[in-house]
């Protein structure tokens, strides 16, 4: 993944020149905490790149360690995010639980109170 100062470079354009492109929807990437991640095959799409040595440059001058950075940052929203829609599964579960347990007992009350449960007086039993 570039950003877009890597990926400026990569292809031998300016910055505003890639930003454009993604605002007119020419070249599509995602924007992570403030900063687009443009995928490389994307780029080649839209803009030829470079001479191989031209853009060897670019990563080698630290962007191997940029995107491997943000690469963990962006693992560690995701791991943030999956912990806290686990959390909220498992408060839905319990609701759920709740909720059939109620049904239950409901339904119990219903189903004793059609039935007349009462016990039988004397005359009733000797006379039916």
């Amino acid at each position: 993944m570039f950003t877009l100062g890597t990926a400026a470079k990569h292809v031998g354009k300016s910055k505003p020149t890639i930003s454009k492109a993604i605002k007119d929807g020419k070249l599509s990437a995602t924007k992570v905490d403030g900063v687009y991640q443009i995928e490389p095959s994307e780029l080649n799409r839209v803009f030829k790149s470079k001479p191989v040595e031209a853009h060897s440059d670019a990563l080698s001058g630290g962007a191997d360690e940029v995107s491997l950075a943000l690469a963990k940052q962006h693992n560690g929203h995701l791991e943030a995010a999956v912990g806290e829609l686990k959390v909220r599964l498992d408060d839905m579960k319990a609701e759920r639980d709740q909720a059939l347990q109620e049904s239950r007992e409901d339904r119990n009350r219903v189903v004793a109170l059609l039935e007349d449960q009462r016990p039988k007086s004397f005359w009733s039993r000797m006379f039916k």
